[in-house]
């Protein structure tokens, strides 16, 4: 028999699993941590507006779009048919929204004193009537003078009715001074109605200078 030499031999140790087992679970986790953030960020990819995105997109503020408003155009109105003025009735119920004309006869010349003895030759003046179209006096009817008299402004009222000293026939009188003055149609006499319009034309007379002729006689008729 061979002399051998005999050498002892170790068991052989078992190699440690335990490193391995802690970088495998290492490993898993960080692969498990890769999926959950990838999830995690492909969640926020998907909806940006999640609750979990810490940074959440800013609403875009859409500005409202500026409507331009044109003026309207504003048309010139419409010319209005212009329409006639009516006549303005008289509103006496005795006198005639009519002309009168001057009666046959008038101007004449009186003397003051057959009316106003007292006075003597102090006195000038106009007196007369307004006729209707039945011959009857009119009262309420205006009867104006005006012009010049020795060259002083002469600008008088008188009213049918009113010169009761003449009688009840409804005479007007106008004092036109207190002595008697020669003019040559200086003055001139038209009827109104109580309103002003007029209701005849305009007629001049003369005055006289005389005592016996001062006071002037001037009637008028209503025309047909």
């Amino acid at each position: 028999m061979d002399e051998f030499d005999f050498k002892e031999e170790k068991p052989r140790q078992p190699k440690r699993k335990f490193g391995s087992a802690v970088l495998n679970v290492g490993s898993l986790l960080t692969l498990l941590a890769t999926l959950c953030s990838g999830g995690f960020f492909l969640q926020l990819f998907l909806d940006p507006d999640s609750e979990w995105n810490p940074l959440p997109p800013a609403t875009a503020t859409i500005a409202p779009t500026q409507t331009s408003v044109l003026p309207t155009q504003t048309l010139p109105p419409t010319a209005a048919a212009t329409s006639q003025p009516t006549a303005t009735p008289v509103p006496s119920a005795t006198v005639q929204p009519l002309i009168y004309n001057l009666q046959d006869g008038s101007p004449a010349y009186l003397d003051a004193t057959l009316f106003r003895p007292e006075q003597g030759c102090g006195f000038m003046g106009v007196f007369g009537q307004v006729f209707g179209l039945n011959d009857a006096p009119l009262t309420g009817v205006r009867v104006q003078v005006f012009g010049t008299l020795n060259g002083a402004a002469v600008d008088k009222l008188g009213l049918t009715g009113a010169a009761t000293q003449y009688g009840s026939g409804a005479y007007y009188e106008i004092q036109l001074g207190n002595t008697p003055l020669a003019s040559e149609n200086t003055l001139q006499i038209v009827l109104l109605n109580e309103n002003g319009e007029v209701l005849s034309s305009p007629v001049a007379f003369s005055t006289r200078g005389e005592c016996n002729q001062n006071l002037v006689l001037i009637n008028f008729k209503q025309i047909p």
